[in-house]
């Protein structure tokens, strides 16, 4: 029996790119640990940054310069600026403060695709891993939701390995193909980012992990009010044959299946039509974020997700 693993998955944590094992969200452990190249340190700063209460006293983050005062530790006395100026000055500090951190994992049916490297929801599962180890990192306790089309875990903020190793679990259990199967009472993300905003606890740390295909007016309105008393993350995963087909497409009639139907790609202005349509739904959840004060982070799953994060500075 031949083990040796594809080619095209060499030298990185995925196995099959369809499916996702637990092997593969344990090694994030080590993953979760690495220094960025700059050129991705924007993104990453929401991973490996600690939270900072707003109290200032002797913590791990610098604050501010201001002048001596009685009573201050002399050890915080800033030297280098205390020579420049003539008079004494003291370092002031932010104190790190741990919150819940909570993930909200689609792996829905429109995640359920990839045209080069992995899909969709392999990718959000292994971007949900890097999260939770940084969040055990920082000793902080995870919760979220977990959804496929049928089925939903709803996982309360635990600290310690439990809240993580429960979040890995269910990934791996809702990240299959099997959520094809179509059933009436199908989960949506509407219904999970209701679900989310009564587990979600004031002054947390909120990670939304999507295509976000299936954002709406209500999913809007439901962002809006769990934003407002928490910090909020957008990670938008995608796949390039989402947003442009090849060119080819024009000189043949392509074949498509979906869990709607089958027909064929044949117009000549189709591939006009269909790079629009797509630019159009992009800018309207570009647009979302952006209106609510949200990062918005676009993954690929065309590349490994560490190679995203080490990408060289320009």
């Amino acid at each position: 029996m031949n083990t040796t693993k594809p080619k095209i998955f060499a030298d990185t944590p995925y196995q099959t790119g369809i499916n996702v094992s637990l092997n593969e969200l344990l090694s994030y452990k080590k993953q979760a640990k690495l220094q960025l190249q700059p050129a991705a340190k924007a993104a990453y700063r929401q991973l490996s940054g600690n939270y900072l209460a707003k109290i200032k006293g002797r913590g791990m983050e610098f604050a501010e310069v201001r002048h001596y005062q009685a009573g201050d530790d002399v050890r915080t006395i800033d030297w280098s600026v205390t020579a420049r100026t003539g008079k004494a000055h003291t370092k002031l500090f932010q104190e790190e403060k741990e919150r819940p951190v909570f993930i909200l994992l689609d792996l829905s049916d429109s995640m359920i695709f990839g045209s080069q490297f992995v899909f969709k929801s392999v990718q959000a599962c292994h971007l949900a891993a890097l999260l939770s180890w940084q969040a055990k990192q920082r000793n902080d306790r995870l919760g979220g939701i977990v959804f496929n089309q049928q089925k939903a875990a709803e996982l309360k903020p635990t600290g310690r390995n439990k809240g993580l190793m429960t979040f890995l679990h269910q990934s791996e259990q809702l990240c299959t193909t099997q959520a094809f199967k179509t059933t009436a009472a199908a989960q949506s993300l509407f219904v999970q980012l209701k679900r989310l905003s009564r587990l979600v606890q004031t002054g947390s740390q909120v990670h939304l992990i999507s295509d976000f295909s299936q954002l709406d007016g209500p999913c809007r309105k439901l962002i809006s009010q769990i934003r407002r008393h928490n910090q909020i993350n957008a990670w938008q995963i995608s796949d390039p044959l989402e947003q442009v087909l090849p060119e080819d497409v024009q000189q043949t009639n392509l074949k498509v299946n979906s869990l709607y139907g089958s027909g064929f790609f044949k117009q000549k202005n189709a591939l006009q039509e269909y790079q629009e349509a797509a630019c159009e739904r992009q800018q309207n959840v570009v647009n979302t974020f952006l209106k609510y004060g949200i990062p918005l982070y676009p993954i690929s799953a065309s590349s490994s997700l560490m190679e995203q994060f080490h990408a060289p500075e320009r």
